[in-house]
């Protein structure tokens, strides 16, 4: 019986333009390849994880050749491309936008491809949600997010990744509105819903664990490439492939509830002779979100109980603090400030949602846990 979504897992160590290119396209080929999910002569929206002003060797971003040999790819078919996200900086300014567009590496690409980098300052609104007019003034939109771990949804790849359509400050005003993880999450499969990506294609041969999504989190050699006919079928893959219950991971969770067919693992089709046996069994998951991995393995009852009991918040390590503010400009509930030198945080009015952690660019921002985390070692 024919399944309803295809995915595919190749192993690939290197960024090597040439080897990659040929790694990309055997991921992409493995599902259809690229004319079964784009027409020719269409207008193309690419969309990688620009998270920040940072080099590309950091791996928190998706790296500069990764988008290079999906972009030769795309030129099989003929194709208008644009290629743009709207990063995680102050207020999305276009000079800074455009900074972080040089620092990843990824203004270099454009130019020496031909490829018109694009800033999201048009925009519409649609269920409530504002995003990015060039969504709608393409054809389609091919993902290219970088696997990583997040403290605030546990994982950013597929569906994580299409939040950078969403332009500038109005990220924090979604982060305010939709505070809890349940219903950022919710939030995030709406965007999903709208964008419907025809392509995703993860950069998961460098990434980040442990405290992701930034410069809290540790880079790791993960190894493969996995291209996917939908950008939730590509995360419910990478649950198994990092041996986790989907429902520790908040978007899959939500899927779950509402019942979306790409979360179940028996409606895809996964391909690749490195994709029975390829597996991470020992991935570093988010401090603050060991709660979410530990909760689902309990009885509900008992799960209600600890999720009052277990809490984790951003801390300040002011020994590494540089006061450049990235945070306080950052925090979606204004609960950060400069006092007499130092940054603190109002934790009365923390939410939680670690905006401040992902765009330090020092790694100043840790965890701070509540007694039952410290107790159980979390």
């Amino acid at each position: 019986m024919r399944k309803l979504y295809s995915a595919s897992v190749v192993k690939c160590h290197t960024y090597n333009p040439d080897e990659l290119f040929l790694k990309v396209k055997e991921a992409i080929g493995l599902i259809g390849g690229i004319e079964k999910f784009i027409q020719p002569n269409s207008k193309i929206l690419l969309k990688p994880n620009l998270l920040m002003d940072v080099d590309p060797e950091k791996a928190i971003t998706t790296h500069p050749e990764f988008v290079r040999a999906v972009i030769k790819i795309l030129r099989g078919v003929n194709c208008k491309i644009y290629l743009g996200d709207s990063p995680s900086v102050f207020g999305g300014h276009i000079e800074d936008i455009l900074k972080v567009y040089e620092s990843t590496g990824i203004k270099a690409i454009a130019r020496e491809e031909n490829v018109e980098l694009v800033t999201f300052e048009k925009r519409f609104i649609q269920d409530s949600l504002l995003l990015a007019q060039w969504i709608k003034e393409c054809d389609y939109v091919v993902n290219l997010p970088k696997l990583k771990t997040h403290s605030f949804m546990v994982m950013t790849a597929g569906v994580k990744n299409l939040f950078g359509l969403v332009p500038g400050v109005s990220k924090l005003e979604a982060h305010k509105n939709f505070y809890q993880p349940e219903k950022f999450a919710g939030m995030l499969l709406d965007i999903y819903g709208i964008v419907k990506p025809a392509l995703t294609v993860i950069d998961a041969i460098q990434g980040i664990e442990g405290d992701g999504p930034a410069t809290s989190g540790i880079k790791r050699d993960f190894g493969f490439v996995l291209a996917a006919s939908d950008a939730l079928a590509a995360d419910t893959v990478l649950a198994k492939i990092m041996n986790l219950k989907s429902r520790a991971i908040y978007t899959n969770q939500e899927a779950m509830r509402r019942k979306l067919s790409a979360a179940d693992l028996n409606n895809i089709d996964i391909s690749g002779k490195d994709a029975a046996s390829f597996g991470i069994t020992d991935i570093k998951l988010p401090r603050a979100s060991l709660k979410q991995a530990l909760i689902y393995r309990l009885p509900e009852p008992l799960a209600r109980l600890l999720k009052r009991m277990l809490y984790f918040h951003p801390r300040i390590d002011s020994d590494v603090c540089r006061l450049c503010e990235a945070c306080i400009k950052n925090c979606p509930q204004k609960t950060m400030s400069n006092k007499n030198g130092r940054i603190v945080i109002d934790y009365a009015q923390c939410i939680s949602c670690f905006c401040c952690q992902e765009v330090c660019p020092y790694a100043a921002i840790g965890t701070k846990k509540s007694l039952l985390a410290k107790i159980m070692g979390m």
